[in-house]
C-alpha cells in the first residue's frame, strides 16, 4: 500500500509534468479543450503509477504519441512527455514482475521507433526515456528480491538458533533436575524403613527439585511466546552457589571459586551456567564421585571454566548423549574450546574457555 506521502508526492509530481506540458502545448493551434485532454492524459497517469503500474505505462505512452503526431505538443518542446514516459517505465519495471513489465518496454520501443519515420531524430531521445528508467527499475526491483531474501534466509537462521539454544535450555533443565530427583529417590527408598528420618529428608529435596524444575521449564517455554521476557536464570556467581548447593543435596561435596577482574556479559554467564549446570549432572550421573570443584575465572577478554570430580569416570560422560554435545555447541557459538576428560591423577574435568570483547569494545569476538 503507498502511504498517505507517497500519494502526495505522486500528485505533485503529476501536477508537475502537466504544467510543463500545458506550457509546451500552447505553441500548437489546436483549440484548447483539445490540448488540455492530451496533456491531462499524459500528466494523470503519472499520479497513479505506482499503483497501476502497467495501465499507467501504456497509457503514457499512448497520449504522448497522439500529443505529438497531432501537433499538440512539439517534438523540440516534449521534456515533460520524456520525464512521464520515463516515470511510468521505472514504476512499472520496479513494481511488476517482468513477465508484465517487459511489454511495456517493448511498446515504448516500438513507439519510439514509429516516431522515427515521422522526425528521425526522436528515437535518439526517446529510446533512453524508455529503456534506461525501465532498466533502472528492474535493478530496483531485483536488489529489493534479494534483500528479501537475504532477511528470509537470516530470520529462518534466527529461528533456528533459538529453537537449539532453547532445546539445549530443556535438556539443561531436565537432566539436571532429574538427576537430583531420581538420586534422591534412590536414597529415600533403601532407607525409608531404617531410617525414615533421612527419607523424609531425601523427599523434601526432591520437591525442591521438581519445583524449581517446573519453574525453569515454564520460563523456558515462555520463551516462545511474543510476550514473555528473557528467561532465567542470569548466570550469576548466586545461581552458581544454588546448583552447588542442588549437588551437594545429591551426595557430592561441592567446592566452588569465583574470581576475576570484570564481569562477563550476560550472555557469556548463560553459558557458563549451563556449562556448570550440565558438568555437575553429569558428576552426579555418571562420575560416582564423593567431591568436585567448580573453578570460574572472568578475565577481562575471556572466562575460563573448570568443573573437576574425583570420580571413577574414563570417557566423556554423556558422550552417547546430547550434554557433551550441548556444551560444546554452546561454547563454539561464542568462539571459544572445551576440553574434556580424565585428569592423570584420577577423576574427571570439563574445562572451558569462552572469549568476549573487553569492555568498551564492540563486536562478537
Amino acid at each position: 500500500m503507498i502511504g498517505t506521502r507517497g500519494q502526495v508526492v505522486d500528485a505533485a509530481v503529476a501536477a508537475a509534468v502537466l504544467v510543463v506540458c500545458g506550457y509546451a502545448a500552447q505553441e500548437s493551434g489546436n483549440p484548447a479543450w483539445w490540448q488540455w485532454a492530451m496533456v491531462c492524459a499524459v500528466a494523470v497517469p503519472v499520479a497513479v503509477r505506482r499503483r497501476w503500474a502497467l495501465p499507467a505505462a501504456v497509457l503514457t505512452l499512448t497520449a504522448s504519441g497522439g500529443v505529438l503526431i497531432d501537433g499538440v505538443i512539439p517534438v523540440h518542446a516534449a521534456p515533460g512527455l520524456c520525464a512521464a514516459v520515463a516515470l511510468t517505465q521505472f514504476a512499472a519495471a520496479a513494481g511488476l514482475p517482468p513477465s508484465r513489465s517487459v511489454p511495456a518496454l517493448a511498446a515504448g520501443l516500438g513507439g519510439a521507433a514509429a516516431l522515427g519515420l515521422l522526425w528521425p531524430a526522436a528515437p535518439l531521445v526517446a529510446v533512453p526515456a524508455v529503456a534506461v528508467p525501465w532498466v533502472t527499475g528492474w535493478s530496483v526491483r531485483h536488489r529489493r528480491q534479494v534483500a528479501e531474501q537475504v532477511f528470509e534466509a537470516r530470520t529462518a537462521h534466527a529461528v533456528a538458533e533459538e529453537r537449539l539454544r532453547i532445546a539445549r535450555d530443556m535438556h539443561d533443565i531436565v537432566a539436571h533436575s532429574l538427576s537430583m530427583i531420581t538420586m534422591k529417590a534412590s536414597v529415600a527408598r533403601h532407607v525409608a524403613d531404617v531410617r525414615p528420618e533421612e527419607s523424609l529428608t531425601a523427599l523434601e529435596v526432591i520437591e525442591t527439585a521438581g519445583r524449581e524444575a517446573l519453574a525453569e521449564m515454564r520460563r523456558a517455554v515462555g520463551l516462545l511466546r511474543a510476550d514473555q521476557g528473557p528467561a532465567t536464570p542470569s548466570g550469576g556467581d548466586e545461581d552458581l552457589r544454588i546448583l552447588a548447593r542442588r549437588t551437594e543435596e545429591a551426595g557430592v561435596q561441592v567446592e566452588t571459586t569465583f574470581a576475576g577482574t570484570t564481569t562477563p556479559p550476560a550472555g557469556i554467564r548463560l553459558v557458563v551456567y549451563r556449562i556448570v549446570q550440565e558438568a555437575l549432572t553429569n558428576v552426579v550421573r555418571h562420575a560416582q564421585a564423593t567431591r568436585c570443584t567448580v573453578d570460574v575465572q572472568a578475565g577481562r577478554e575471556s572466562v575460563t571454566v573448570l568443573v573437576a570430580d574425583n570420580g571413577t569416570a574414563t570417557v566423556a560422560p554423556g558422550d552417547g548423549g546430547h550434554g557433551l554435545r550441548g556444551m560444546r555447541e554452546r561454547v563454539g557459538a561464542h568462539g571459544g574450546s572445551l576440553l574434556a576428560g580424565p585428569q592423570p591423577d584420577g577423576g574427571f574435568a570439563v574445562t572451558a574457555h569462552i572469549p568476549y570483547p573487553a569492555p568498551g569494545q564492540g563486536g562478537r569476538p
